[in-house]
């Protein structure tokens, strides 16, 4: 007996397509970046020519996409939401306004000790351990980023002085059933960071034909028996100048 994730349909489209409530807008920025931390974006905009383009909506206010410009080109920039649901949401609607670069950015939780808080990693691949991804890829268990991709980003960090981790994300959406046997199955696959969204939005934009870029900033870290949030999210507002400027750098190059 299949599972209903396992039943994809590969028709291009949707009873209800993303520009019904985010038409084409004229003057979109093709080249937009997204993070997850709001302290972050805030802090990096600051001192920046900045307008406000468009408004996601969202039943709590909306998110406001940003454009600035930078050595005569125009670029966006936006706040995704936590959790795959949310963030796809969002980054189809960016993607139907015009967007046709996506450089996307946040924190990871590591599965090794021995990796910073701070550190950078480039997701090579990410586990499908959530429900989104399966509805615009086929069944599979994993999603590999595209190698021309992986291998800008790295170039650009790399090129920054940044020392860059390598491997495979695990995306799920139930944050709170992280147990140790599933931990210890992800090890063995290859992962060495765990997220909400990557799996999701790298299959959203392999649908949607849309160049896709992603690196990790280390916070949190899970081993077989404790979970360390080593202050989660203290001090992002002294990062965000340098993870902001990193993520500025890999866009303009995918």
């Amino acid at each position: 007996m299949s599972v209903i994730l396992e039943q994809f349909d590969p028709s291009p489209k949707a009873i209800f397509e993303p520009s019904m409530v985010a038409p084409p807008l004229e003057h979109f920025p093709e080249k937009v970046l997204t993070c997850y931390s709001k302290k972050l974006l805030e802090r990096a905009l600051e001192g920046r020519v900045v307008e406000t383009i468009c408004r996601l909506d969202t039943e709590d206010g909306g998110l406001p996409v940003y454009v600035f410009e930078e050595d005569g080109t125009r670029y966006g920039a936006y706040m995704s939401r936590v959790g795959a649901p949310a963030c796809v949401i969002n980054l189809e609607e960016v993607i139907s306004r015009g967007a046709k670069s996506v450089m996307m950015f946040g924190s990871c939780g590591v599965l090794a000790e021995d990796i910073p808080k701070w550190g950078i990693i480039v997701p090579t691949a990410a586990i499908r351990d959530e429900g989104v991804s399966y509805h615009y890829l086929p069944p599979s268990d994993e999603v590999a980023f595209d190698k021309a991709a992986v291998e800008t980003v790295c170039g650009c960090l790399e090129g920054a002085g940044e020392k860059v981790r390598l491997g495979k994300v695990w995306t799920t959406d139930a944050i709170y059933r992280e147990t140790a046997a599933k931990m210890a199955k992800r090890k063995e696959q290859g992962c060495i960071a765990v997220d909400m969204e990557s799996a999701s939005a790298l299959a959203v934009c392999k649908f949607r034909d849309v160049k896709f870029g992603q690196f990790f900033y280390t916070e949190d870290v899970l081993t077989e028996d404790n979970w360390d949030g080593r202050g989660l999210s203290g001090g992002v507002k002294d990062q965000a100048e340098r993870l902001f400027g990193l993520a500025l750098e890999c866009l303009k190059a995918l």
